[in-house]
């Protein structure tokens, strides 16, 4: 109370389903402007009340609870001084007239609105005087050795055994600092006081804080297995439009990396200690938390170890849990954010002017032999570069065609409350994402719905009820923006060519690859458009009984249903583009992108989950005992339906039954598969030093035969603080330390449906199973294959041991940890020699092996001074992955076998040739020693590349392939993380980098080459070894895999970085506002690499250098409101 002044065809019921979004979201305005509607209170409102001996703080809440008052003031009142009063039929004057008598407080009434201020004399401030007081736990118990000190100043004391003090000699306006080791610290004015009492709560930032485990949380400190987690309020001090790229950088053992930026489609791939794709569960169900808005989430907690274990079949890469935010038991809360972002490329190669491309192409014919035959004349060059004659135009597509910053739209509003029978929390949020593309490009825009209701039927008995939704609408040109597709479409656009034309109906045509030019293919007004929407709904509800003749046990029962549909619709129009001669003033028709066509596609997912559990929580004097029984049901289910028509009559009619059916197709199918499961967890503490977990996860899956049908999955993990034994005691700098090991057994079942079962699959043209009947073909079955009853789970085990510690009440913290793991029993297919009447091929085995080895450090360093509060932390870590056993044959030439052998090596090593710089004369050539081009050397000329002879056999061959490095995800992720609070400022600064991994450099961007080919490249001219670009049409030997491409990746960002005000809350109090923070942030704001002087990303996709949407940088001003 306490306030500072300051269906079976799911198509079908699409209405439906918006109809009811449409009624959610009503529900949700309602609960709103409930929130916010007041009564209004006239002079004549009465209380009756009978109290004695309570504090005045607790006086002013059960007024606040009996009325519409609300009472605001400072720490200079003081709130803990006892009161008695019997008041009936009273008005609110009449009650604190007699209330504050001889209290030293004074009061103000403006409306519902009560400020209370000191009665003090001024003069007071001048003298000083002695306090006394005495601090206690949340429980009421003393707190021994708390510090005391008068703030900004030596001056001190510590608290004696029964939590007691007295402070001599303190100013009367003073302020008293108390901090104590795991509680959070407090400042108490002095002003009109000499008894200051306080009672300090808990650090939830330390060992109490509370985190998200396998089906339930727990205390921090009493965690024995690797888990890291982050809170909502780091997840939203930048804006973004996917959640998954607020981690990188914030989270050890998190490999992250943003391999593009389209709008809708610019998700982190999230890698737990680079063992693949994680388990997802959001509220603990399986989904995905990419179209989330981070707004929605409480806490995401990543369960790297053992600990994942209790997941089972479907936790072999790690764990990551999503908690969306619930309700409380305070007054509502309304909160709404807005922002408004400008996104911009990070970084990108840019296509070459009319003359460097028209010069490059005559230097390729020159270098070719092809003297005198040249495309392109020295004097045409010149009239390119010079741009003045409208029949030689230098087209710069780029800015043309992509602008400099894309504007992208957040709103989202939020509710929160209840009491202590109901909680409630209700949330809606909005996102305009558009693209980079000027001309009519399209945006991505998602509406995302949540509601939480928590309710107490019984004292007994709980119901969690939960709805949320989400809706994404894409739309786009008719090109595919992903990787290729409409870049190939920008790298064939010439520059030769004019973007427009003097007859403004008429299309300019500039190649394009044959679509006309990116201006065709990047307009949706032009070419047609790819439109995707994408509906998610899920609704959960959940029973908690807690039996009263059994302390500490109850029962849960808990259902989820799931349902996602997504639309395509892609309509392609024709479009006719033309040349133009300005001589002759004639237009000439270039191509056509042909006739209209429609494709569409439409699937289902619906994933449907049941749990019924028993809980058990209790204590024992030292010993806390906690268990949990589980069984769980997952049935999946999915469906896709596609079409095609072309030559449509009009572009006008963009529905299925306009266009010809002649050729239309058609395809779907629909997949089934569930998974049953039993779960157990033990968890054991005595004194909260010695600490127990113990995990059993049995996983039954549809996709094996009964023999090999269920896995079992057991857990184990032990921790010891050290910091709780007597003889740590007297370290008084030790806050905690906790040391762990955890082992942990999970499976994977990751393979075809059913390959126990014989069958047939119908036949196509092109796998077989159609035969011909005159003239006729008719459809037919073919074999599935060998029926494969013997293929079961693959087996993974980790183990883990790692260290936690907190020194100096957090002033240093961290954590490491060191892991092992293990993958056996991979499906692949055995090598052997079958006979050639065998007719079939062998079914997959669980025969290969792989393991990964990695650790972690995370160290910071938290606390305050002069009025500055800090928490700097940096992490960093590494993992790789190693073949144990891979199935291959056996290779009789040592030189194979060193090259192509994977077991016992490392998984993503690379191999290539070795460059020795550019030849830079023929000379050079001749005199080389050994033969490189396998042909005596005759292809090679100066510019070429030179590869060194490693075997030294005087030839350059395919033996002489070494590793050249490693592979294309990195092995060492850090992060640096600073967040600083100054008065009514705050400051965070986020680093993030990777290194360990290689991206294949390529500049030449299919018809037309970048700036940095232009300028890189070796010449006559620039006759330099060390030219990154060998000469233009050289020795096929130039393009070989070799160290001369193959680049380090390794990079530092300053990922995220926020400037934030905070409004007084004096001043705010005026318009009825609790909080209001205005600030400035971006992401990707710089980047330090060494790819970048080749104008590529670091996380760019290897070898597709601007071959994909560019990840984005932005800049963001926004504003949060809390009433």
């Amino acid at each position: 109370m306490k306030k500072k002044r300051g269906s079976s065809d799911p198509w079908s019921s699409l209405n439906q389903t918006l109809l009811k979004m449409k009624l959610t979201v009503f529900i949700l305005l309602l609960s709103i402007m409930g929130a916010l509607a007041s009564k209004s209170y006239s002079q004549t409102n009465k209380l009756t009340m009978n109290v004695k001996d309570v504090r005045v703080e607790d006086f002013l809440k059960m007024i606040e609870d009996q009325s519409l008052y609300r009472f605001f003031y400072s720490g200079e009142i003081n709130v803990d001084q006892k009161m008695s009063g019997d008041f009936t039929n009273a008005t609110i004057d009449e009650i604190l007239d007699k209330a504050l008598e001889s209290k030293g407080i004074k009061y103000e009434i403006t409306g519902r609105q009560v400020i209370l201020s000191s009665a003090v004399s001024p003069l007071v401030a001048n003298q000083s005087k002695t306090v006394t007081g005495k601090v206690t736990d949340s429980s009421g118990q003393p707190l021994p050795g708390v510090t005391v000190v008068v703030k900004g100043t030596t001056q001190g004391i510590i608290t004696d055994a029964d939590g007691k003090y007295s402070l001599p000699n303190v100013p009367a306006d003073a302020t008293l600092m108390f901090s104590f080791v795991g509680m959070k610290s407090q400042e108490v004015s002095v002003s009109g006081k000499v008894t200051v009492n306080v009672k300090l709560v808990e650090d939830a930032i330390g060992i109490e804080e509370v985190v998200a485990i396998g089906y339930g949380t727990m205390k921090k400190g009493n965690l024995t297995g690797a888990i890291a987690s982050v809170k909502s309020e780091d997840l939203v001090k930048s804006p973004v439009a996917s959640t998954s790229n607020a981690l990188a950088g914030r989270l050890p053992g998190l490999i992250s990396l943003q391999s593009g930026g389209q709008p809708g489609n610019d998700a982190a791939s999230l890698s737990i200690r680079g063992f693949g794709n994680a388990l997802v569960l959001v509220d603990g169900v399986e989904g995905s938390f990419n179209n989330l808005d981070a707004n929605q989430i409480e806490s995401i907690s990543i369960l790297k170890d053992g600990s994942a274990a209790i997941y089972g079949s479907r936790a072999g890469n790690g764990v990551i849990l999503v908690t969306t935010k619930r309700g409380d038991n305070q007054k509502p809360t309304i909160t709404y954010k807005s922002s408004y972002t400008l996104q911009g490329i990070t970084n990108m190669p840019k296509p070459c002017s009319s003359g460097q491309s028209t010069e490059l192409i005559r230097e390729s014919w020159v270098n070719a032999g092809s003297v005198g035959i040249e495309p392109y004349t020295v004097e045409e060059i010149q009239k390119y570069y010079e741009a003045t004659d409208p029949q030689y135009p230098n087209t710069d597509w780029y800015n043309y065609l992509i602008r400099d910053w894309a504007p992208q739209h957040q709103h989202n509003l939020s509710v929160r409350g209840g009491s202590d029978r109901v909680r409630y929390y209700g949330f809606l949020g909005y996102m305009n994402q558009e693209t980079i593309w000027k001309k009519s490009g399209g945006d991505y825009t998602r509406y995302n719905l949540q509601s939480n209701l928590d309710a107490k039927i019984l004292d007994n008995l709980s119901l969690q009820l939960d709805i949320s939704s989400t809706i994404e609408a894409q739309k786009f040109p008719w090109r595919p923006m992903d990787i290729g597709i409409v870049w190939s479409d920008f790298w064939a656009t010439r520059p030769m060519f004019p973007a427009t034309l003097p007859d403004p109906t008429k299309i300019s045509y500039a190649e394009g690859g044959g679509t006309g030019g990116a201006h065709i293919t990047t307009n949706r007004d032009i070419s047609g458009y790819n439109d995707t929407d994408n509906q998610n709904i899920k609704g959960s509800i959940a029973l908690n009984y807690h039996f009263k003749s059994i302390k500490g046990l109850s029962a849960k029962a808990f259902a989820n249903y799931n349902k996602s549909y997504i639309n395509n619709k892609t309509f392609m129009k024709p479009v006719n583009f033309y040349k133009y001669d300005y001589a002759s003033d004639i237009y000439t028709l270039g191509g056509s992108l042909g006739n209209n066509s429609l494709s569409m596609t439409r699937s289902l997912n619906r994933v449907v989950t049941g749990q019924f559990s028993l809980n058990y929580d209790n204590t024992f004097g030292d010993h806390h005992l906690s268990g949990l029984v589980l069984y769980e049901l997952i049935d999946y289910y999915d469906d896709w339906l596609s079409a095609q028509r072309k030559n449509f009559l009009t572009s006008s009619i963009d529905q299925m039954f306009g266009g010809s059916t002649t050729d239309m197709s058609n395809d779907g199918s629909a997949n089934e598969m569930g998974r049953e499961s039993i779960i157990g967890r033990f968890n054991y503490s005595y004194k909260n030093k010695y600490l127990v977990e113990a995990t059993f996860r049995a996983d039954a899956s549809a996709k094996f035969s009964s023999n090999d049908k269920w896995g079992y999955f057991p857990g184990l993990s032990l921790g010891w603080r050290i910091s709780e034994e007597n003889f740590m005691k007297h370290f008084s700098f030790l806050d905690d330390l906790k040391l762990r090991t955890s082992y942990g057994s999970s499976g994977n079942d990751n393979v075809v449906n059913f390959q126990y079962l014989t069958g047939y699959n119908l036949g196509t043209i092109t796998t077989g199973g159609t035969y011909l009947f005159g003239t006729t073909t008719a459809q037919g079955l073919v074999s599935k294959g060998l029926a494969n009853p013997y293929l079961t789970w693959e087996k993974i085990d980790i183990y883990d041991v790692g260290m936690d510690f907190s020194l100096w009440n957090k002033r240093l913290y961290g954590e490491m940890d060191v892991f092992y793991r293990q993958r056996t029993g991979i499906p692949a297919t055995r090598i052997t020699t079958l006979p050639s009447t065998f007719g079939a091929t062998l079914p997959a085995e669980n025969i290969n092996s792989i393991d990964n080895r990695g650790f972690e450090l995370q160290i910071g360093t938290t606390g305050e001074s002069r009025g500055l509060k800090w928490d700097i932390s940096g992490n960093i870590s590494w993992s790789r992955a190693k073949w144990i056993h891979y199935e291959e044959p056996v290779y009789s030439d040592p030189d194979q076998a060193r090259i192509y052998t994977l077991s016992g090596l490392w998984t993503d090593k690379q191999y290539g040739y070795v460059s020795d710089g550019l030849f830079t004369s023929q000379d050079e050539i001749d005199n080389l020693g050994y033969d490189q081009d396998n042909k005596g050397n005759v292809s090679l000329r100066p510019g070429d590349i030179k590869y060194k002879d490693i075997n030294d056999d005087k030839i350059v061959n395919w033996k002489d392939q070494v590793i050249i490095g490693k592979g294309t995800t990195p092995h060492w992720m850090v992060g640096f993380n600073t967040d600083l609070q100054y008065k009514n400022f705050d400051f965070s600064a986020l680093f993030q980098g990777a290194m360990g991994f290689y991206n294949y450099v390529t500049l030449k961007q299919s018809a037309v080459p970048t700036e940095n080919y232009y300028e890189l490249r070796w010449t006559e001219s620039n006759n330099d070894a060390d030219a990154f670009i060998p000469r233009l049409g050289g020795a096929a030997s130039s393009s070989w895999t070799s160290d001369h491409y193959y680049k380090k990746a390794g990079y530092l960002r300053l990922k995220t970085i926020s400037i934030g005000y905070n409004i007084s809350k004096r001043w705010l109090a005026k318009f009825n506002i609790k909080e209001a923070r205005i600030y400035t942030a971006g992401i990707n704001v710089l980047t330090f690499s060494k790819l970048g002087k080749y104008g590529i990303d670091p996380e760019s996709p290897s070898g597709q250098a601007g071959y994909y949407y560019p990840q984005q940088k932005t800049i963001t001003l926004g504003i949060n409101l809390s009433l």
